[in-house]
């Protein structure tokens, strides 16, 4: 896959994909955020927590738990 497309790919569909594309896109390729280590869910909360209070995202708080499913789901522990 060539760089460009690597960037503008999506997070694969499935349950809570639109939380985490319409929020983590932005500054993260779904690549990158793919190629994480898996982590258990309450890691990957306080990962999510870290962006919006350390870096600032503009994340809604309602769609945290969407984000998070969706990380478990796809790159958690188990």
């Amino acid at each position: 896959m060539d760089l460009r497309k690597a960037r503008d790919a999506l997070f694969p569909g499935g349950s809570n994909a639109d939380a985490i594309n319409n929020n983590c896109l932005a500054r993260h390729s779904a690549d990158m955020v793919l190629n994480q280590p898996a982590l258990s869910k309450s890691a990957w909360d306080s990962e999510v927590r870290k962006m919006i209070k350390v870096y600032r995202a503009p994340i809604d708080e309602s769609n945290v738990p969407a984000i998070v499913e969706y990380l478990v789901s796809t790159k958690g522990t188990n």
